[in-house]
């Protein structure tokens, strides 16, 4: 089962203690609406499976739990009836409360201080949530012309900005605390950016710095330092489409700049976005500029379908090995579509550019 974030704007990448301190005791005081009198509630530490760690009863339109708590945990709570009635919150000493609302983005929680900024940093990007959501229904559940697809992408590109400049902002604002930390710990490098995350750690107190946690980013920084912009990457060869191997370098060194791009035959955007790709390069193409496919497929006959039928004429490369492709580790992807431009010598210029912006950064590049 995969409980529902229908309340919630936040993907759950980690779950789990955030810090060792003195036992305390906590109380949680919710209210709900739409539930039943003695309906079940179930609370879980993981948010990816919704697997319970403890069941509440509706009482009167309200529930309760205490306990001793030794850490601070994220966590949520949710009807095992209606999982979309849900509200993710923190596990903290004190007296927290929590309100479940049917309207999807008004649940609250409060009363302690990992839930108090919590509620703060959802109240600062609720509606940028609501404005990504109805672009994206309007873009993929329409039929739309590739301009206004790529009018609305760049739109929700824009929006996840300030979505990460607030979360950096909040972060550096509580670095000091469990709830800058669980933040830092909490998104991915999608929306605190390496630069920014090293920037962050370098603000924690010490004894937060000397956890595991934090030990195992920063050598997974160390490493992303090696394929940064400025860095220049190494000469790998992976397999073409008619199965020989094809060499990035000998690709890169062939044009002034070279996009690597990221994609999948099963990821829609990356469908959706080869339009706009195929026009950059028949117009940029003579004038050197070059793109290299590396695909996250794990079939072949997909792999090769999806390049006919969206008429790519670039070389493409691929280990089939889904999410596991050894380019996209090399590089830290995250997620797709994702581009990275570089130079003749293969020194990255910049990473994670689209639409407008990676246009006009070709455009400035071949000049």
């Amino acid at each position: 089962m995969k409980v529902s974030l229908t309340n919630t704007l936040f993907s759950v990448l980690f779950i789990g203690a955030l810090t060792a301190c003195q036992s305390s005791s906590y109380q949680v005081n919710g209210t709900i609406e739409g539930a039943a009198e003695g309906d079940t509630l179930f609370l879980t530490s993981d948010l990816q499976t919704g697997i319970p760690s403890d069941t509440l009863i509706v009482e009167d339109g309200k529930f309760s739990i205490s306990g001793e708590v030794d850490s601070v945990h994220f966590c949520m709570i949710y009807s095992a009836k209606r999982n979309e009635l849900n509200a993710p919150f923190f596990i903290e000493p004190g007296t927290i409360k929590v309100q479940i609302s049917e309207t999807p983005g008004a649940s609250r929680v409060g009363g302690t201080k990992c839930n108090d900024e919590w509620q703060v940093l959802n109240d600062s990007v609720i509606s940028i949530g609501k404005e990504i959501n109805r672009i994206a229904e309007h873009i993929y559940g329409n039929t739309v012309t590739p301009e206004e697809q790529q009018k609305g992408m760049e739109a929700i590109d824009k929006l996840n900005q300030r979505f990460s400049n607030i979360v950096i902002k909040t972060c550096e604002k509580n670095i000091r605390n469990e709830f800058g930390y669980f933040l830092l710990t909490y998104y991915p490098d999608e929306l605190i950016d390496i630069q920014s995350r090293s920037r962050l750690i370098k603000l924690l107190p010490e004894e937060m710095r000397k956890r595991e946690q934090i030990r195992v980013m920063e050598q997974r920084l160390e490493a992303s330092a090696k394929t940064a912009e400025g860095a220049t990457i190494p000469d790998f060869s992976r397999p073409a489409p008619d199965g020989t191997l094809l060499s990035i370098m000998s690709e890169v060194s062939q044009h002034r700049i070279t996009i690597i791009d990221f994609w999948a035959s099963w990821c829609g955007p990356c469908r959706q976005e080869i339009p706009f790709m195929i026009e950059l390069y028949n117009k940029n193409k003579d004038k050197g500029l070059g793109i290299v496919g590396v695909s996250l497929d794990n079939d072949k006959n997909e792999w090769l379908t999806a390049i006919k039928q969206l008429n790519m004429a670039w070389p493409q490369m691929s280990d089939q090995n889904d999410w596991g492709n050894s380019v996209a580790k090399l590089f830290n992807i995250t997620s797709i579509p994702h581009t990275i431009v570089v130079d003749q010598q293969g020194k990255i210029l910049r990473h994670g550019l689209r639409g407008e912006a990676l246009a006009n950064f070709v455009a400035e590049q071949l000049q």
